[in-house]
């Protein structure tokens, strides 16, 4: 067979490699020892933990970097599933990946190709609260769990549910990625903007269960030990 091979490949042929994987889940808020949670945009959230996708200024003046949640596995990392919703569809995720020793070339420039992926046009929302509150009052009561963790809903109801909203339900999105031991998720909203809308700022995305998946039968390199 190696007679086949298309020149010039001096090299002794590859072999393959079998994966045995293991995959682990988190669900939100991610209070996990390996999982950091980078956060700096905080806001009331009944479905998830919403992240602030890109660096910007705040009315106090306040430079605050992006969102992040960084999680960090004893095995390499080669695949990681995301699920979720956006405040305002199409939602996208990111991720940025830290990869394993002997991944990059030795004379390959690392700043020229960083390790990191974006999944856009994810369909699926959850519904903002001016969306489904209702302060003047309905007939449709909100739930009492929901009203003891929120004492300001005491005396609210709702305004609409997903079954009104065609664009509510949740998205996911999956990567294949190098081996790495460390990945940072993040994500957003690809929002229209209107100037009439009530929050034309809100580019959020809410993260609800990310699963990774590793190598169980890996070896570290005599190098990287």
């Amino acid at each position: 067979m190696s007679e086949k091979r298309v020149p010039p490949y001096p090299d002794e042929v590859q072999q393959k490699e079998e994966l045995i994987t293991r995959t682990f889940q988190y669900v939100h808020p991610f209070n996990y020892e390996n999982v950091v949670v980078d956060r700096r945009y905080n806001c009331g959230e009944f479905h998830g933990l919403e992240m602030n996708p890109i660096n910007s200024y705040w009315p106090e003046t306040e430079r605050r970097p992006a969102d992040g949640i960084i999680i960090e596995e004893e095995n390499p990392i080669v695949r990681v599933v995301v699920i979720g919703s956006a405040c305002t569809p199409p939602g996208y995720v990111t991720l940025e990946c830290e990869p394993v020793a002997g991944f990059r070339r030795d004379d390959e420039v690392e700043q020229v190709m960083p390790v990191r992926f974006r999944i856009n046009g994810l369909w699926g929302m959850h519904l903002r609260v001016d969306q489904w509150l209702e302060p003047s009052g309905t007939t449709r009561p909100i739930p009492e769990e929901t009203v003891a963790n929120s004492a300001f809903l005491k005396d609210e109801s709702f305004r609409c549910t997903y079954e009104n909203i065609p664009l509510a339900g949740m998205s996911s999105a999956l990567f294949e990625i190098p081996p790495s031991r460390q990945v940072i998720v993040s994500g957003g909203s690809e929002t229209p903007h209107w100037r009439s809308d009530k929050f034309p700022d809100d580019a959020h995305y809410s993260f609800r269960i990310i699963r990774t998946t590793v190598l169980a039968n890996w070896t570290p390199p005599h190098s990287a030990q």
